[in-house]
């Protein structure tokens, strides 16, 4: 009877280049735990806070309020253009200007959502990839002021005007914020006449 003998097979000699393909590997190893661990692969895939306005509905949108005086409301769409949810989002005005002057008088406050009840207006919001909210930033009431959509609360005292008078220029800086995504911004610019005629709205 034949007896059959199994050769172990010695591994392949590498020769000089063995130490270097050693090294490469390790090299490789140590650069995708690190890039892993600062989260370099993370903002791929990380939400995206975009701040947008056009001059039409629902950017632009008249209606009236309970009492029925008739508004003009103006609202700033915030968009999520990432491939995650930007979790926990709220807008804030971040400063006002009047006639190229920065208003000292008016401090930074929290805006309304639209699209929910009220009880839920200044809750944070996350938005989903693709996913569009509209922030109400400023109203204009017939002939009035334009007045900054806060709080209406009977014991908010915010110390300080949330109304802008007619007639004149203002530049109202506002900010999205989220928890995992970098802080949207915008600048809208806004005019109304003394006396009605054409409103003057736009990003600057």
């Amino acid at each position: 009877m034949r007896r059959w003998h199994t050769l172990a097979q010695a591994p392949p000699d590498w020769g000089p280049y063995s130490a270097w393909v050693g090294d490469i590997t390790t090299l490789m190893v140590v650069t995708t735990t690190s890039l892993v661990a600062l989260g370099w692969f993370e903002r791929f895939r990380a939400p995206c806070i975009a701040i947008t306005f056009q001059g039409t509905e629902p950017w632009r949108r008249t209606g009236r309020l309970s009492d029925g005086t008739e508004v003009v409301w103006v609202r700033l769409g915030v968009e999520n253009h990432g491939k995650s949810a930007a979790v926990g989002c709220v807008g804030r005005v971040i400063s006002v200007t009047t006639e190229g002057s920065h208003r000292a008088d008016v401090d930074p406050v929290q805006l309304r959502w639209a699209g929910v009840p009220r009880s839920r207006a200044f809750q944070p919001i996350d938005l989903r990839p693709g996913q569009r909210e509209y922030l109400n930033v400023l109203l204009l009431p017939g002939e009035g002021n334009w007045r900054l959509v806060t709080f209406e609360d009977p014991d908010f005292d915010p110390g300080f005007t949330t109304e802008l008078p007619r007639g004149q220029s203002h530049l109202v800086q506002v900010s999205v914020f989220a928890t995992n995504a970098k802080t949207g911004g915008a600048s809208l610019m806004v005019q109304a006449p003394p006396e009605g005629g054409d409103l003057t709205i736009r990003l600057v």
